[in-house]
């Protein structure tokens, strides 16, 4: 047979719990309301903002334009390469006829052509209809020490407030219930209303931002060079012939000679820039980071027209 399992009933509660909870009483107020109000100055120590996330930013219209005032080539090396053939033909009448290309070999040769500048390179335009960037991370410094001056607001309200939370005792004295339907005052003042830490259960998320018609005015713009040395091969010019060596009606012959360039620059180095860049429009999209705030401080606080509505004991 299983054994009965013990369960709580009022006589496991302490006399003592009773008779405390049945005395302790709460004085509940339906409503606070101010009409309006002004703080004579307003200040925050310290608005601390955690890694903030975007979902996207996007840039519409991006044009930007280049200007080069001069370009140099450093040590220009250039290595020419010559390839020889004969174009021939014979004509022996009764005998017989041939003609055919013979290949007779080629020649490279080296020219130092050093340091070439160019005195002026054509302008170049960059157009970008529309660029996203997706998912970035932004570390946010806090703000500390914002001192707003003074302010006023409108329209306070606080909604059903019970104090103190845990009830309280009136010793030596018997109290059934108290009710006030309502009581008003004309203005109240008051030294200072402080609130040492506020933090939102979630994130804050910021309206999208949109500017739109950005210039970014024209910059000088730091010597480019490339980094490494740059090779062009293989650059294959018109052919050219050596005039025809005939005998007679029987026997002639074409030199031709094919020529291919090969080109090496050391460095190629760009000088006198100058950007200017316009943007038509720059939107962000999603932003949101977690904030917190604290040492809020409303001084010299002056409330009119207070009203407090329901109150019961």
């Amino acid at each position: 047979m299983p054994k009965p399992q013990a369960t709580a009933t009022n006589a496991d509660v302490a006399p003592s719990d009773v008779i405390a909870a049945a005395v302790l009483h709460h004085v509940t107020i339906d409503q606070i309301a101010v009409a309006a109000g002004r703080a004579g100055q307003l200040s925050i120590d310290r608005v601390a903002l955690g890694d903030a996330t975007v979902e996207k930013v996007v840039i519409e219209d991006l044009g930007a334009e280049l200007e080069c005032g001069a370009a140099l080539l450093r040590d220009v090396r250039m290595i020419l390469e010559l390839h020889f053939k004969v174009r021939w033909a014979y004509d022996l009448g009764w005998f017989g006829a041939d003609s055919g290309i013979k290949t007779l070999g080629s020649k490279a040769k080296g020219i130092e052509l050093h340091d070439i500048g160019l005195p002026s390179l054509q302008d170049i335009a960059i157009n970008v209809p529309e660029a996203t960037i997706e998912d970035i991370e932004a570390e946010l410094d806090p703000i500390a020490d914002l001192d707003l001056g003074g302010g006023g607001f409108d329209g306070l309200s606080i909604d059903q407030t019970r104090l103190p939370t845990d009830g309280f005792g009136l010793a030596g004295m018997g109290v059934g219930s108290v009710e006030v339907g309502s009581f008003g005052a004309p203005a109240s003042d008051s030294q200072q209303l402080r609130l040492d830490r506020f933090t939102p259960d979630g994130p804050i998320r910021l309206p999208n931002l949109k500017v739109r018609n950005i210039e970014v005015p024209e910059i000088e713009v730091p010597d480019a060079g490339s980094e490494g040395p740059v090779s062009v091969n293989d650059i294959e010019l018109e052919e050219f012939e050596a005039p025809m060596f005939k005998i007679g009606k029987v026997f002639k012959a074409n030199f031709l000679a094919i020529p291919i360039l090969h080109l090496q620059i050391g460095e190629l180095v760009l000088s006198e820039l100058t950007a200017k860049a316009s943007i038509g429009c720059a939107r962000v999209d999603g932003v949101q980071a977690p904030v917190s705030v604290e040492g809020l401080r409303l001084g010299d606080l002056s409330l009119q027209d207070l009203a407090v509505n329901q109150i019961a004991l």
